[in-house]
């Protein structure tokens, strides 16, 4: 698969997973359960064209770019009326957020904000001045503000596009912003740039199936499968990403209904390049 076939598959395995509630894993020991939804951290250099994916990504499932995202504009904010206006994180809820041009450079609030809204979801926060009640629901998932706090329980997928290689950073809380995603490092081919030069579309996705949210449950011997699967790589180094690895194997399942060894493979593949 060439860099657009990767993306556009990982674009629609992320936007699909928002639709899982909850994933329960059947282990040898007992029940594990953990988030369904895939995140994405897409990194490559200027001129790399993330823009322009992250555009053809938020026509086709219809999702929102958000540039340079600060905290408030991720958990929300308080207007000149003490009125709470919901960020980005309840807006994009059950459905994919693009964050284009992510930068963690005197960002550090949104960084810190980001972390518990990537896993588990959750975030609390006290207000420092005075707001207006605000209580919004759906389904289980819901936006509180009482009291001077705020209290959010969302599920969103996310996508977040740099030119920065977090992986090198010093900030043990970007370092563990990058884990909780699967990394795409690229750099398109000279037929890719030749192909936007000709005005043609660089993504082809698959076509989402499914239509309302579910809970996902993964027997032992489907686990048993995926786990042997990703052991099966080719010089697979296990201090890489091995627990993530298949962990988000299992959210790809979760997504697909069946077992997809390419999949897998691309999974796996990926987080050993990070």
């Amino acid at each position: 698969m060439n860099t657009t076939e990767i993306i556009s598959k990982m674009a629609f395995l992320s936007y699909s997973s928002a639709f899982v509630k909850s994933l329960t894993i059947e282990e040898p020991e007992g029940d594990y359960c953990t988030r369904g939804v895939i995140h994405l951290f897409l990194r490559a250099e200027t001129g790399s064209v993330k823009t322009t994916i992250l555009s053809e990504i938020s026509r086709n499932f219809k999702s929102k770019i958000v540039p340079d995202i600060t905290s408030p504009g991720l958990v929300g904010t308080i207007d000149k009326n003490q009125n709470v206006i919901p960020g980005a994180c309840w807006e994009s809820r059950k459905s994919l957020l693009l964050l284009d041009e992510f930068s963690t450079n005197g960002n550090s609030n949104c960084v810190d904000a980001l972390l518990p809204l990537l896993d588990p979801q959750e975030y609390s926060k006290r207000f420092g001045r005075s707001a207006m009640p605000k209580k919004e629901k759906d389904g289980n998932l819901f936006f509180n503000v009482d009291s001077g706090k705020m209290d959010i329980k969302t599920r969103f997928s996310c996508i977040i596009a740099s030119m920065k290689d977090m992986h090198k950073s010093r900030s043990k809380a970007v370092e563990a912003l990058v884990s909780r995603c699967i990394t795409i490092k690229y750099a398109l081919t000279e037929d890719e740039l030749e192909a936007i030069l000709d005005g043609k579309k660089l993504m082809k996705f698959d076509k989402c199936g499914i239509k309302k949210s579910y809970d996902a449950r993964i027997s032992l011997s489907d686990y048993k499968e995926i786990r042997d699967c990703v052991k099966s790589y080719p010089g697979l180094d296990k201090q890489k990403h091995y627990l993530r690895t298949v962990g988000d194997c299992c959210r790809a399942f979760a997504v697909l209904g069946k077992h997809d060894p390419q999949v897998y493979f691309m999974i796996t593949k990926l987080h050993q390049e990070a």
